[in-house]
């Protein structure tokens, strides 16, 4: 008699994993890992091993930077980032634990949290004001910008590593890029305290000399340290960059969303004119907006922002057309929604991952355009502290053997576009799965 053949039935755990791996709009639902150190393979240790020397290395060198702090201030404000980071990471395991527990809602969780992390910030920045008021409200923005940007670090590590890691690839790209956006982010924003020269002071060594012990990536043609600049360099573009996308992102899917859904006249106009920008070369189109008005943080991301303003409008287009002729929509319309309720509740929520995944990468253009305008003398003002600027002079004292000039602060620029680029391909292959089949 012939045995019947049995069918293996999912287990309850077994549907729960696979019901936390699904992506719902832009809010991803990753499984966390329970892998322990003993069953990581091989590779998997190395790995671990040499990202912990880094991390170490890197803490060792960011202690011995606030050690030799021009400002005599570097230490306290290095020890005040790793306690308001440590206190945010505390506040969002404290989050998880109300929300597992069924003491808070996730939405009152997640506003948990982030009133909780703003009043660490918040007394963190009014502290620093109070004891050191001669800094005025640089020390505190400072601060703030450290405070948010370290405890992201922590959160990705501890965090949200163990979910992306679980996407394979995809996860582990993102959260590369994510590593690099941040820990620079966070040394460019308490760079005036941690760097061991004034990077506007003149003559703070000799001119022109290669590295050595005291200045480690040597000096330029005017004494400046540029262990100094490279720290501090990337505060002009960082702006640029996250002013510039902030106007095109909101600008070009609101048009796209609003021309596109109503059809007609206003979607063959916002066409009509979206092409006509987007049929100049991007860099040419910058450089001729940054020409006419004058230089500065606003007026260059103006520039660039128009520049990229087509690129959310044709992906948010080509989306809303196929979205809204979708059976839910038009079930939506049938029952009297308004088209402003049928736009926020129906339409915007499954078109936003393509607008996403074009800001990252978009983040990436906006910091090499911006390097281009200053390198061609469209930026800020000479004295101000700035990669584009360092590349400007270097490439002409390259002819004379000053390598260093150039050197490394083209280094910074191609890591910081680096991992805006690793970021956001990473976010569309998890924000897209159908890339992956």
């Amino acid at each position: 008699m012939s045995e019947e053949p049995t069918v293996k039935e999912s287990t309850a755990p077994e549907k729960a994993r696979h019901h936390e791996t699904i992506v719902s709009g832009i809010v991803l639902r990753l499984r966390r890992t329970t892998k322990s150190m003993g069953e990581l393979s091989l590779k998997g240790k190395i790995a671990l091993l040499i990202v912990a020397g880094l991390a170490i290395d890197l803490v060792a060198d960011l202690i011995l930077l606030a050690l030799r702090s021009h400002r005599g201030i570097g230490v306290p404000v290095v020890a005040t980032t790793f306690l308001v980071a440590i206190a945010i990471s505390a506040a969002r395991v404290l989050q998880k634990h109300l929300v597992s527990s069924g003491l808070l809602s996730r939405t009152r969780g997640r506003l948990f949290f982030v009133g909780l992390s703003g009043a660490f910030c918040g007394a963190a920045a009014a502290l620093a004001y109070l004891l050191v008021p001669q800094e005025g409200a640089t020390l505190p923005v400072s601060l703030t910008v450290g405070n948010v940007m370290l405890a992201a670090l922590f959160i990705l590590a501890f965090d949200l590593y163990p979910q992306l890691a679980d996407r394979g690839t995809p996860g582990l790209i993102t959260a590369a890029g994510l590593v690099i956006v941040f820990a620079i982010t966070y040394m460019t924003g308490i760079s005036l305290y941690i760097v061991p020269y004034d990077p506007f002071t003149l003559n703070v060594g000799p001119l022109l000399s290669p590295p050595t012990e005291h200045f480690p990536l040597g000096t330029t043609q005017l004494g400046q340290d540029m262990l100094s600049r490279t720290i501090a360099g990337g505060a002009v573009m960082l702006q640029v960059a996250v002013l510039s996308v902030a106007v095109c992102f909101s600008t070009g899917v609101t048009i796209g969303l609003i021309a596109s859904y109503r059809g007609g006249i206003a979607d063959r106009v916002a066409s009509l004119i979206m092409d006509s920008i987007f049929a100049f070369p991007g860099l040419v189109l910058a450089i001729a907006i940054a020409a006419m008005l004058r230089p500065g943080v606003v007026n260059m991301a103006l520039a660039i922002a128009v520049v990229y303003i087509p690129s959310y409008f044709r992906v948010i287009r080509s989306q809303v057309l196929s979205v809204k002729e979708l059976p839910y929509v038009e079930a939506a319309i049938v029952m009297g929604a308004r088209d402003r309720d049928i736009l926020l509740r129906y339409v915007l929520p499954n078109v936003l991952p393509s607008a996403v995944v074009v800001m990252s990468i978009n983040f990436a253009d906006a910091v090499l355009t911006a390097a281009g305008l200053t390198f061609i003398g469209l930026g800020l003002p000479i004295d101000v502290p700035d990669w584009g600027w360092d590349l400007t002079f270097g490439r002409m004292q390259l002819q004379f053997g000053a390598w260093w000039v150039i050197t490394f602060p083209g280094i910074m620029i191609v890591l910081l576009a680096l991992g805006f680029t690793l970021a956001g391909e990473g976010l569309n292959e998890i924000l897209m799965p159908k890339l992956t089949e």
